[in-house]
């Protein structure tokens, strides 16, 4: 029930800022440019957006490859579609990471290893998101004087926060005991108040649990730590080919604003649009409105607005949003039925298909 109030409500608040947003740009100018809209271009934007997802399905098998376990690339495109579709429908994005550890686990990976795939993926990303952005942020100097009071500063502020959190990442890989001792904290911290709260009383484990609880907790750190290591160090093919992938993935994510500009007659503003669409990913990442409905559609209204003529301003982010927003939740809804599918008939055959090599 909770999860389709999050979805009816992140819905509702995006499509009532897209009908908002498309009744005060509507113009007969727009009417008349409706059949105008480059049709090759728009199909090159879906297409666009279907090789970013196919990119992140092959980088979570070869991350898989790395750590020594052959996951079919069927399961993992229905894991990567679940991952979009409850990202879209929490506040920051945060579903993701839970819904593909759960299914990589269930695909036999160790909850460690699981852990460490998610979060290889999500350091990757980091690091190829913050250099597109930062180089999109020096070809568009000309802009710098437009940009220095809503963006320019807010974006230097993200870059070094992805370096600092990289850093601290490292020094936790290199040294377990440092993370064990920091996640274990954590852990203890949180079940000593869920323990004093009567709200959360019900879902602790009591003292005997959260001992057993910690001591897993240790134990999976450990091979967090272990499977870190031995994924950037024991294949090297295996490291080049997933920051290669995510290269593909940003740069193909990225470029699809491009391609609905070029559909709509404009310029492919390809420095600018890389640099707005940086901005876009880093207000989405922000926690406050499931798949950041509402803010992101005003952000690119906002953004946009230097490079896009005020006519054209709502229906090219009504585009946008339904090529990179509304698009996840179809396929998350497919990809729902066809895991349910798999758990009552295939769950055994698929396991099976998961090796440990």
């Amino acid at each position: 029930m909770r999860r389709r109030r999050w979805i009816a409500l992140s819905l509702l608040v995006s499509g009532a800022a897209l009908a908002g947003l498309l009744a005060a740009t509507f113009t007969p100018a727009t009417r008349a440019y409706l059949g105008e809209v480059g049709v090759a271009a728009l199909l090159l934007a879906f297409a666009l957006r279907a090789g970013s997802i196919l990119c992140r399905v092959v980088r979570i098998a070869v991350i898989c490859r790395g750590l020594d376990y052959t996951v079919p690339l069927s399961s993992l495109a229905i894991t990567q579609s679940l991952s979009l579709f409850a990202g879209s429908v929490t506040p920051g994005q945060v579903g993701g990471e839970p819904v593909r550890i759960h299914r990589l686990s269930r695909a036999g990976l160790a909850v460690g290893d699981a852990v460490t795939v998610v979060v290889a993926e999500r350091v990757l990303d980091l690091a190829v998101f913050a250099s597109l952005t930062f180089a999109a942020l020096l070809a568009v100097r000309h802009l710098w004087d437009y940009l220095a009071a809503t963006v320019l500063y807010p974006v230097a502020a993200f870059l070094l926060l992805v370096l600092a959190l990289l850093l601290a990442l490292a020094l936790l890989v290199r040294r377990p005991s440092l993370a064990n001792r920091v996640i274990g904290g954590a852990a203890v911290r949180v079940l000593d108040r869920c323990g004093r709260s009567r709200r959360w009383l019900r879902f602790c484990p009591g003292s005997d649990g959260a001992e057993r609880l910690v001591e897993r907790i240790a134990h999976e750190t450990e091979i967090f730590a272990a499977s870190s290591s031995r994924f950037v160090r024991a294949d090297p093919r295996a490291l080049g080919g997933a920051i290669l992938i995510s290269i593909l993935d940003w740069v193909f994510l990225f470029s699809t604003a491009s391609a609905l500009l070029v559909a709509l007659g404009l310029p492919p503003s390809v420095p600018e649009s890389f640099l707005f669409q940086g901005v876009l990913q880093m207000i989405a990442a922000v926690p406050l409105i499931p798949g950041a409905a509402g803010i992101a559609e005003l952000g690119a209204a906002t953004l946009y607005s230097r490079i896009v003529p005020t006519y054209l301003l709502g229906l090219f982010v009504v585009l946008w949003r339904l090529i990179l927003y509304f698009l996840n939740i179809p396929l998350g809804l497919l990809a729902a039925a066809l895991a349910a599918r798999e758990r009552s008939g295939g769950g055994e055959a698929d396991r099976r298909g998961t090796e440990n090599l």
